[in-house]
């Protein structure tokens, strides 16, 4: 992908894209910068799932919910391979709902990284929250706005390996955030 020299978010965009190992998280972040307009982010009308049919599947869309002054994260939509792999319908559900173990503090600081600071986030972990610890999470969240440029919702993309090679790529990635 192109990135015009002076689009201000080159350099974060270039070192996360870098470090998507998947190829269809480096499609969904090709588009979803795409969709951004002035170096902003894209908003939720930008998106247009129809142009993404092949990887519905393994989308999420959660909205940013401000609950009594207290910030919520709600699954608007989560694809079939999520259910499939977490054994839950999530679609509709907040995020605390949920028992994430000892990966909470994880999850809290991607997000908190995606909605606060308007960064994309990516990485890798063993689904141990779900016992599937051997099937990996290779997660990708991109930030959407409104009009005014706060942050609303969350695009995601979850891509669930498993074998040696998805044990071997898991020890390269981690969280990172750009």
């Amino acid at each position: 992908m192109a990135i015009a020299e002076d689009d201000p978010l080159t350099a974060a965009d270039q070192a996360i894209r870098a470090q998507l190992i998947v190829p269809e998280q480096r499609e969904v972040f090709d588009y979803w910068r795409a969709k951004a307009s002035d170096g902003g982010y894209p908003t939720r009308a930008d998106i247009q799932p129809a142009e993404l049919r092949r990887l519905l599947p393994s989308l999420s869309l959660i909205d940013v919910m401000a609950d009594g002054g207290e910030e919520r994260l709600r699954v608007r939509l989560a694809g079939t391979r999520l259910r499939d792999y977490f054994g839950v319908e999530l679609t509709g559900h907040y995020l605390d709902e949920y028992d994430f173990g000892d990966q909470t503090g994880y999850w809290d600081a991607a997000y908190h990284e995606v909605v606060r600071a308007g960064r994309p986030a990516q990485g890798v972990i063993p689904l141990t929250a779900w016992n599937q610890p051997g099937i990996f999470q290779f997660w990708l969240r991109l930030p959407l706005a409104n009009e005014e440029g706060r942050i609303v919702m969350v695009l995601g993309h979850d891509a669930f390996l498993q074998s040696e090679k998805a044990h071997a790529l898991a020890g390269k990635a981690n969280l990172r955030i750009a």
